[in-house]
Protein backbone atom coordinates (compact mmCIF):
# COMPACT_ATOMS: atom_id res chain seq x y z
CA UNK A 1 0.00 0.00 0.00
CA UNK A 2 1.36 3.36 -0.95
CA UNK A 3 2.78 5.44 1.89
CA UNK A 4 1.53 8.55 0.15
CA UNK A 5 -1.97 7.95 1.44
CA UNK A 6 -3.05 9.50 4.71
CA UNK A 7 -5.20 7.74 7.33
CA UNK A 8 -8.09 9.47 9.09
CA UNK A 9 -10.48 9.17 12.04
CA UNK A 10 -9.64 8.41 15.62
CA UNK A 11 -12.54 7.96 18.05
CA UNK A 12 -11.84 9.55 21.43
CA UNK A 13 -12.35 7.41 24.51
CA UNK A 14 -14.32 10.33 26.02
CA UNK A 15 -17.62 9.27 24.47
CA UNK A 16 -20.92 9.29 26.34
CA UNK A 17 -23.70 6.73 26.44
CA UNK A 18 -26.47 8.25 24.34
CA UNK A 19 -28.86 6.22 22.22
CA UNK A 20 -29.50 7.55 18.70
CA UNK A 21 -32.78 9.31 17.99
CA UNK A 22 -33.19 10.48 14.42
CA UNK A 23 -34.34 14.08 14.19
CA UNK A 24 -35.20 16.39 11.37
CA UNK A 25 -32.51 18.26 9.46
CA UNK A 26 -32.78 20.35 6.35
CA UNK A 27 -31.82 18.56 3.14
CA UNK A 28 -29.26 20.39 1.09
CA UNK A 29 -30.77 19.81 -2.31
CA UNK A 30 -33.94 18.44 -3.85
CA UNK A 31 -33.86 14.64 -3.59
CA UNK A 32 -34.80 14.38 -7.27
CA UNK A 33 -31.44 15.85 -8.24
CA UNK A 34 -29.36 13.76 -5.87
CA UNK A 35 -26.32 12.05 -7.38
CA UNK A 36 -26.03 8.36 -6.53
CA UNK A 37 -22.83 6.73 -5.35
CA UNK A 38 -22.21 3.00 -5.08
CA UNK A 39 -20.37 1.55 -2.10
CA UNK A 40 -19.01 -1.98 -2.35
CA UNK A 41 -18.72 -3.70 1.01
CA UNK A 42 -15.90 -6.19 1.43
CA UNK A 43 -16.59 -7.86 4.77
CA UNK A 44 -13.53 -9.74 6.00
CA UNK A 45 -14.86 -10.26 9.53
CA UNK A 46 -18.39 -11.62 8.98
CA UNK A 47 -20.57 -8.84 10.38
CA UNK A 48 -24.13 -10.16 10.86
CA UNK A 49 -26.25 -9.17 7.82
CA UNK A 50 -28.91 -7.47 9.94
CA UNK A 51 -26.29 -5.39 11.76
CA UNK A 52 -24.68 -4.37 8.50
CA UNK A 53 -28.05 -3.45 7.00
CA UNK A 54 -28.90 -1.18 9.94
CA UNK A 55 -25.45 0.43 9.79
CA UNK A 56 -26.00 1.14 6.11
CA UNK A 57 -29.29 2.83 7.00
CA UNK A 58 -27.45 5.15 9.42
CA UNK A 59 -24.89 6.07 6.77
CA UNK A 60 -27.48 6.41 4.01
CA UNK A 61 -29.52 8.87 6.08
CA UNK A 62 -26.51 11.10 6.70
CA UNK A 63 -25.51 11.03 3.03
CA UNK A 64 -29.08 11.71 1.94
CA UNK A 65 -29.13 14.82 4.13
CA UNK A 66 -26.06 15.97 2.17
CA UNK A 67 -27.90 15.43 -1.11
CA UNK A 68 -26.33 12.08 -1.99
CA UNK A 69 -28.09 8.74 -2.49
CA UNK A 70 -26.17 5.52 -2.01
CA UNK A 71 -26.47 1.99 -3.37
CA UNK A 72 -24.82 -0.69 -1.23
CA UNK A 73 -23.30 -3.79 -2.81
CA UNK A 74 -22.41 -6.86 -0.76
CA UNK A 75 -19.18 -7.98 -2.41
CA UNK A 76 -18.14 -10.35 0.36
CA UNK A 77 -15.09 -12.33 -0.78
CA UNK A 78 -16.33 -15.33 1.24
CA UNK A 79 -19.23 -15.65 -1.20
CA UNK A 80 -18.42 -17.61 -4.40
CA UNK A 81 -17.95 -15.32 -7.39
CA UNK A 82 -20.92 -16.78 -9.23
CA UNK A 83 -23.20 -15.95 -6.28
CA UNK A 84 -22.08 -12.36 -5.77
CA UNK A 85 -23.98 -9.41 -7.14
CA UNK A 86 -22.95 -9.01 -10.81
CA UNK A 87 -22.09 -5.34 -10.23
CA UNK A 88 -19.25 -6.42 -7.92
CA UNK A 89 -17.29 -7.67 -10.92
CA UNK A 90 -17.55 -4.44 -12.90
CA UNK A 91 -14.62 -2.00 -13.01
CA UNK A 92 -14.97 0.86 -10.57
CA UNK A 93 -16.70 3.90 -12.00
CA UNK A 94 -16.22 7.55 -11.00
CA UNK A 95 -18.95 7.35 -8.33
CA UNK A 96 -17.96 3.93 -6.98
CA UNK A 97 -16.28 3.41 -3.61
CA UNK A 98 -14.99 0.42 -1.64
CA UNK A 99 -15.41 -0.02 2.12
CA UNK A 100 -13.40 -2.83 3.67
CA UNK A 101 -14.51 -4.16 7.05
CA UNK A 102 -11.44 -5.57 8.81
CA UNK A 103 -10.40 -6.62 12.30
CA UNK A 104 -7.79 -3.89 12.86
CA UNK A 105 -6.94 -0.88 10.71
CA UNK A 106 -3.66 -0.41 12.56
CA UNK A 107 -2.21 -3.15 10.35
CA UNK A 108 -2.74 -0.80 7.38
CA UNK A 109 -0.59 2.02 8.73
CA UNK A 110 1.85 2.27 11.66
CA UNK A 111 0.78 5.92 12.12
CA UNK A 112 -2.68 4.98 13.33
CA UNK A 113 -3.41 5.17 17.03
CA UNK A 114 -4.90 2.21 18.85
CA UNK A 115 -8.23 4.00 19.24
CA UNK A 116 -8.64 4.69 15.51
CA UNK A 117 -11.59 2.83 14.06
CA UNK A 118 -11.04 3.67 10.40
CA UNK A 119 -8.99 5.20 7.66
CA UNK A 120 -9.65 6.59 4.21
CA UNK A 121 -7.05 6.36 1.47
CA UNK A 122 -6.97 9.97 0.27
CA UNK A 123 -4.10 10.75 -2.14
CA UNK A 124 -2.23 13.89 -1.05
CA UNK A 125 -1.73 14.96 -4.67
CA UNK A 126 -5.38 15.92 -5.03
CA UNK A 127 -6.40 12.89 -7.08
CA UNK A 128 -9.54 10.99 -6.19
CA UNK A 129 -9.69 8.36 -3.47
CA UNK A 130 -12.13 5.48 -3.46
CA UNK A 131 -10.97 3.09 -0.71
CA UNK A 132 -11.70 3.11 3.04
CA UNK A 133 -11.35 0.72 5.97
CA UNK A 134 -13.22 0.25 9.24
CA UNK A 135 -12.02 -1.77 12.22
CA UNK A 136 -14.92 -3.81 13.57
CA UNK A 137 -12.88 -4.67 16.67
CA UNK A 138 -12.55 -1.02 17.63
CA UNK A 139 -16.15 -0.35 16.61
CA UNK A 140 -17.28 -3.12 18.98
CA UNK A 141 -15.07 -1.79 21.79
CA UNK A 142 -16.51 1.73 21.46
CA UNK A 143 -20.08 0.41 21.21
CA UNK A 144 -19.64 -1.75 24.31
CA UNK A 145 -17.79 0.84 26.38
CA UNK A 146 -20.37 3.55 25.79
CA UNK A 147 -23.55 1.46 25.44
CA UNK A 148 -24.07 2.42 21.82
CA UNK A 149 -25.30 -0.10 19.28
CA UNK A 150 -22.77 -1.70 16.97
CA UNK A 151 -24.69 -0.53 13.90
CA UNK A 152 -24.68 3.08 15.15
CA UNK A 153 -20.91 3.26 15.58
CA UNK A 154 -20.32 1.32 12.37
CA UNK A 155 -22.70 3.53 10.39
CA UNK A 156 -21.26 6.77 11.72
CA UNK A 157 -17.72 5.55 11.12
CA UNK A 158 -18.63 4.68 7.53
CA UNK A 159 -20.16 8.13 7.01
CA UNK A 160 -16.99 9.75 8.35
CA UNK A 161 -14.62 7.73 6.17
CA UNK A 162 -16.76 8.11 3.06
CA UNK A 163 -16.79 11.81 3.89
CA UNK A 164 -13.02 11.88 3.50
CA UNK A 165 -13.26 10.21 0.10
CA UNK A 166 -16.02 12.55 -1.03
CA UNK A 167 -14.39 15.71 0.31
CA UNK A 168 -10.72 15.01 -0.34
CA UNK A 169 -7.93 16.65 1.64
CA UNK A 170 -8.58 18.85 4.69
CA UNK A 171 -11.97 17.35 5.49
CA UNK A 172 -11.78 17.51 9.28
CA UNK A 173 -13.88 20.09 11.12
CA UNK A 174 -13.71 21.50 14.67
CA UNK A 175 -16.99 19.77 15.53
CA UNK A 176 -19.63 17.48 14.08
CA UNK A 177 -19.46 14.36 11.97
CA UNK A 178 -16.09 15.18 10.42
CA UNK A 179 -14.34 16.02 13.68
CA UNK A 180 -11.12 14.00 13.98
CA UNK A 181 -11.65 12.98 17.60
CA UNK A 182 -15.20 12.58 18.87
CA UNK A 183 -16.26 13.49 22.37
CA UNK A 184 -19.34 14.20 24.47
CA UNK A 185 -20.63 16.98 22.22
CA UNK A 186 -20.70 14.76 19.12
CA UNK A 187 -22.70 12.02 20.83
CA UNK A 188 -25.16 14.60 22.16
CA UNK A 189 -25.60 15.94 18.64
CA UNK A 190 -26.18 12.39 17.40
CA UNK A 191 -28.86 11.82 20.04
CA UNK A 192 -30.64 14.96 18.81
CA UNK A 193 -30.41 13.91 15.18
CA UNK A 194 -28.03 16.77 14.39
CA UNK A 195 -24.87 14.91 13.47
CA UNK A 196 -24.25 15.39 9.75
CA UNK A 197 -21.94 17.02 7.23
CA UNK A 198 -21.70 20.79 7.58
CA UNK A 199 -23.68 22.68 4.88
CA UNK A 200 -20.53 23.89 3.16
CA UNK A 201 -19.22 20.31 3.13
CA UNK A 202 -22.45 19.06 1.58
CA UNK A 203 -22.00 21.61 -1.20
CA UNK A 204 -18.38 20.55 -1.64
CA UNK A 205 -19.41 16.91 -1.85
CA UNK A 206 -21.94 17.76 -4.56
CA UNK A 207 -19.34 19.70 -6.51
CA UNK A 208 -16.71 16.97 -6.19
CA UNK A 209 -19.13 14.30 -7.40
CA UNK A 210 -20.01 16.41 -10.43
CA UNK A 211 -16.31 16.81 -11.21
CA UNK A 212 -15.71 13.08 -10.84
CA UNK A 213 -18.51 12.38 -13.31
CA UNK A 214 -17.37 15.05 -15.76
CA UNK A 215 -13.78 13.81 -15.72
CA UNK A 216 -14.95 10.28 -16.46
CA UNK A 217 -17.19 11.54 -19.27
CA UNK A 218 -14.37 13.55 -20.86
CA UNK A 219 -12.04 10.57 -20.55
CA UNK A 220 -14.60 8.32 -22.27
CA UNK A 221 -15.09 10.80 -25.10
CA UNK A 222 -11.32 11.15 -25.56
CA UNK A 223 -10.94 7.37 -25.72
CA UNK A 224 -13.71 7.10 -28.31
CA UNK A 225 -12.06 9.83 -30.43
CA UNK A 226 -8.69 8.05 -30.21
CA UNK A 227 -10.25 4.74 -31.18
CA UNK A 228 -12.06 6.35 -34.10
CA UNK A 229 -8.83 7.98 -35.27
CA UNK A 230 -6.95 4.69 -35.13
CA UNK A 231 -9.73 2.95 -37.05
CA UNK A 232 -9.62 5.65 -39.72
CA UNK A 233 -5.94 5.01 -40.27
Amino acid sequence: MSKNFRPFLGFSLLLTCISPVFGQSSPVVNAESNPTITVRIHDYVHVPPETLARAEEVTSKILREAGVDVVWLDCNIAVPVEKRQPACARPLGPLDFVLNLVDQVQLMSPKLREIAIGLAMVPPDGSEGYLAYLSTRQVADVAHEYSESLETVLGLGAAHELGHLLLGENAHTPSGLMKARWGTDEWKEWSRGNLHYAPEQAGRIQSNLRMRKEKASHSTIATQIDNAAQTAH
